[in-house]
Formats: C-alpha cells, structure tokens, sequence
C-alpha cells in the first residue's frame, strides 16, 4: 500500500515537472502589389505655386518611403 501511495505521488509530481513551451509560427503573408499612382505631366503642374509643388513632392516621397517601409515588414515573414 505504501509503495502505491509513493508510486502515485513520484508519478503525479514528475507530470508536473515537465517543462511545455508554446511556440507561435508565423505564415508567410503575401506581399501585394504597390499601387499605380498616376502621372502628372509637367504642363498641368505649372498652374501650382512653388509650396503647393513642393507638398506635394514630399507628400509622394512619404507615401513611397511608407510603402517601402510596410514591405520590409511584410518580408520579415517570410
């Protein structure tokens, strides 16, 4: 009886002595396609004033460099 009581005991705390570690796997996302911003011919830009002109360069260079930005983080999965 007491070698069962032992046994029980030994068995129920080396359950317990099992280390599980959870381990997350990340499938590749899919990298979509950049959009196609449309061209504006020079022409129809010279009716814009210098600091319009300039915003809006900027504001293109910040879309292209957040877009490039989320691809590397899309890449990071794969």
């Amino acid at each position: 009886m007491k070698l069962a009581v032992a046994s029980v005991i030994i068995l129920s705390l080396a359950g317990c002595a099992t280390k599980t570690e959870t381990v997350f796997l990340q499938d590749p996302l899919p990298l979509p396609d950049r959009p196609n911003l449309p061209l504006m011919p020079s022409d129809e830009m010279q009716c814009l004033s210098d600091e319009a002109y300039e915003g809006l360069a900027v504001r293109d260079a910040t879309l292209i460099k957040h877009v490039e930005r989320l691809e590397d983080i899309i890449k990071t999965t794969h």
